[in-house]
């Protein structure tokens, strides 16, 4: 015995069903697509902090190595690519185009890298109230593990007779 009306109702429980998993499956598929979305952001935020420490770290470098050479830096001296420091002065404010590896040091864990580069700038750059002293700019670049990764640095020393 049949009721009036109750053919008419019998697809809608699946259609119902059918919607329900649609819309969670559209929900599950975003959050999946967010969550490795944030692992990649994390992972470029690491990346970026690694080069930023070592191009950090080859500031450091540099100025240390002016630090341990003051005898010959206060006159004016030369870092060659071999990472030596030699006495003379090379034309001021001349940058090279690129990193020649000079002190390229690599870190043991996590493949970054950074290298530094000392040059002597002009007599124009030392304030007057340093006379006597003269200034080095030292630039010190950090690589990631990615190689779109790399930060560069640069900070002005001055060497001055005490």
């Amino acid at each position: 015995m049949n009721r009036p009306g109750h053919n008419r109702e019998q697809g809608f429980a699946l259609i119902f069903s059918m919607l329900t998993l649609l819309l969670l499956t559209i929900i599950v598929v975003n959050s999946v697509r967010t969550t490795t979305m944030n692992e990649q952001m994390a992972g470029s935020y690491m990346d970026r902090n690694r080069a930023y420490q070592a191009a950090e770290l080859a500031l450091r470098q540099g100025e240390a190595l002016l630090s341990s050479n003051s005898d010959i830096c206060l006159t004016g001296c030369i870092v060659n690519s071999a990472g030596a420091v030699v006495a003379g002065s090379d034309s001021p404010n001349t940058l090279p185009a690129s990193f020649t590896g000079n002190k390229e040091m690599t870190a043991a864990n996590g493949g970054t890298s950074g290298a530094y580069m000392i040059r002597q700038l002009s007599d124009a750059h030392v304030p007057s109230g340093k006379s006597g002293c003269k200034a080095y700019s030292i630039m010190g670049q950090g690589k990631g593990i990615d190689a779109r990764t790399a930060v560069v640095l640069q900070t002005v020393a001055f060497m001055c007779s005490i």
